[in-house]
């Protein structure tokens, strides 16, 4: 998604790639120049990119946005070093720059290269997406994976808001409902409709998202400030975005809790709830292969890696507000760093 947090990350990010150029420039009188890496992708990656890029110094990385699709595409055509995706590589990725879809697994893994590049993924952190309505908004405190279904779908969708299963009860008005949320290039949005949408992007799903149907009711945006800044103007907009751009906006919008089902708890979007809240997905930086350390920027790479997946590298994580890999899966850490080795 491009253009997200364009303000202080904007202004994070230029400072942290000039700042970089500038100590690269320094340190190469002396000693030899350092690898130049470019990493670009995931708006929602985008924060901890940033933040790891300032702190790492074996190597000049330029961190830029843009969205998942973005990300890969460049990896795929050899214009970047590491792309970062809020969602697993697709088959639609390898297709677009001329490759075979069939050799993308659903679960982001390829069975051949494309372009001379095999995209390999290393979980770098976990997010938890949040689901958002204005803070007048009295009436979908709580929603179940079903009213997001009717909300969010063209699946003979609510209009308004007190056509929403239960809403009505609750005091929902005869109002029109207004989405504000991800475009389609977004992990992001992959990511929602993929939760609510049964056989998401595979031959045998039906519904589509309220956005393929083109009634205008979902207005999309590659900005989260946008998203944020129409929300909090509409008391009866919804979106939804990664939950670290709640933390860096405090009580501008209402978060809703989330059941997946009738009957099932309903619950809050938070960094503690990341082992049981229904919307937490793991965040991704894929490279080219395992980096080959027998070049200078295979070692920069495998260095930079290492660093993100290293005590000090994951102790930056719910600092830019997300959950750090150990706190949902032990294992997964030294089975990367064991790769890397």
């Amino acid at each position: 998604m491009t253009g997200k947090k364009i303000g202080t990350f904007g202004i994070l990010m230029a400072v942290v790639v000039l700042g970089m150029v500038f100590a690269g420039c320094t340190q190469s009188s002396t000693h030899k120049q350092l690898s130049k890496l470019n990493q670009t992708g995931s708006s929602t990656v985008l924060p901890l990119a940033i933040a790891w890029a300032e702190e790492f110094d074996g190597a000049e990385i330029s961190v830029s946005g843009g969205g998942s699709s973005h990300g890969l595409n460049a990896l795929l055509k050899g214009e970047a070093d590491l792309g970062d995706a809020s969602r697993f590589l697709k088959g639609s990725d390898y297709e677009k720059v001329g490759c075979d879809p069939t050799l993308v697994s659903s679960e982001g893994t390829v069975t051949a290269a494309c372009n001379g590049v095999t995209p390999t993924k290393w979980i770098v952190a976990y997010d938890v997406l949040a689901v958002v309505i204005n803070n007048e908004n009295t009436w979908a405190n709580e929603l179940t994976y079903d009213q997001l279904y009717k909300i969010f779908t063209n699946d003979n969708p609510a209009v308004y808001w007190d056509e929403v299963p239960g809403l009505k009860e609750k005091g929902a008005p005869h109002a029109k409902i207004s989405i504000y949320a991800p475009d389609e290039a977004s992990g992001t949005y992959d990511y929602f409709f993929e939760s609510i949408i049964k056989d998401w992007l595979k031959p045998t799903q039906v519904a589509k998202s309220r956005l393929d149907s083109g009634d205008g009711v979902y207005h999309p945006s590659a900005d989260d400030n946008v998203i944020l800044d129409a929300i909090k103007s509409n008391k009866y907009a919804i979106g939804y975005f990664g939950y670290a751009y709640i933390i860096e906006n405090p009580n501008q919008v209402k978060v809703v809790k989330i059941a997946k089902k009738s009957g099932d708890a309903f619950i809050e979007a938070s960094i503690a709830n990341v082992s049981k809240y229904p919307m937490a997905r793991p965040l991704h930086i894929y490279t080219n292969g395992i980096p080959n350390k027998s070049t200078e920027k295979g070692k920069a790479i495998n260095a930079y890696l290492k660093y993100i997946l290293s005590e000090q590298g994951q102790n930056i994580v719910p600092e830019v507000g997300y959950v750090k890999v150990s706190l949902v899966d032990p294992t997964i850490l030294p089975a990367q760093l064991a790769k890397l080795n």
